[in-house]
């Protein structure tokens, strides 16, 4: 049995694939097993998955004849994992060579850690730079001080008591630290049956119970400038909310932190929460108007 399970949940990724595949078959630390779990792709994706899987048997490849949603191909790999540590990693982005050698050092010598992850930068292949329009830049760059603004995009440790973690998550912490190794008996334990915008961040608030974040002083990995989330509010909406979340994208959320962690703990966070829900509904006005303009202009 291999010490790390890599989950990677994908859809169509024929263009990162390669790139995504060899930044891990090119780490340091080599005993893992790598799950992909393809979400009935229509590309390419099958054929390079088994290209690859015929190369090394440490990846495994499972195709599923229908697709079931993003969430549900997430937690498959999750279910799929028999190791001590378990990690999602994103198609697009790229893990540099020592990323899980120095996150396992950390998990294996410091108990009170049940999660760790690197410093992240962000990057964009050029031949992209050159095709994205004047206002769309101006667009995303307005839409990230918005959402800067409630929820800054940084990485650094989360330690403490329940309380002043959670706070420091919810005010400052990205929510790419999801991409951490976790402890796998802990993320297991985290896991929820909602489906809804910000799933992803009501997992990390879960694992804060049981012990604390590392984070790397160092850049080993680089997210997708324009990943899921610069597709725009009103496509995440629709693809994870139902409801009254379609018209508020926070308030799913909300709802599950008040339901799940108390009505205390939503009290001493109100002002973030009426930030982010402020927030959400502003960025999807803005997104709907963009979308509307965008339409004319094509």
């Amino acid at each position: 049995m291999s010490k790390l399970s890599i989950g990677l949940p994908i859809y169509n990724g024929e263009r990162f694939l390669r790139l995504k595949i060899n930044s891990i078959l090119n780490q340091t630390y080599t005993d893992f097993e790598l799950m992909i779990s393809d979400n009935c792709s229509n590309d390419q994706t099958q054929k390079i998955c088994e290209e690859f899987s015929k190369k090394d048997d440490r990846i495994k490849y499972y195709r599923h004849e229908k697709n079931f949603g993003a969430i549900k191909n997430f937690e498959y790999v999750l279910e799929k994992s028999n190791s001590e540590f378990f990690m999602w990693t994103a198609i697009d982005d790229i893990l540099l060579p020592e990323f899980i050698e120095k996150n396992i050092q950390i998990l294996e010598k410091n108990s009170q850690y049940v999660a760790s992850i690197s410093k992240i930068n962000s990057y964009q292949p050029d031949d992209e730079i050159i095709q994205i329009s004047k206002n769309d830049l101006e667009y995303s760059e307005f839409i990230k001080k918005i959402r800067n603004y409630v929820r800054p995009r940084s990485i650094f440790s989360i330690e403490g008591d329940f309380q002043s973690k959670t706070r420091m998550y919810l005010k400052k912490s990205s929510c790419q630290v999801i991409y951490s190794i976790f402890k796998s008996d802990v993320i297991k334990k985290s896991m929820i049956d909602e489906s809804f915008l910000g799933h992803d961040w009501a997992i990390f608030l879960n694992v804060l119970k049981y012990g604390n974040l590392a984070v790397i002083d160092e850049v080993l990995m680089y997210e997708y400038e324009r990943g899921i989330s610069g597709k725009g509010l009103i496509s995440s909406t629709r693809q994870f909310n139902k409801g009254i979340g379609v018209f508020f994208p926070w308030y799913s959320l909300t709802k599950w932190c008040v339901k799940n962690l108390g009505f205390q703990f939503y009290i001493k966070n109100i002002d973030y929460f009426s930030q982010l829900n402020f927030e959400g509904f502003v960025s999807l006005t803005v997104d709907f108007i963009h979308s509307l303009l965008h339409q004319k202009e094509s």
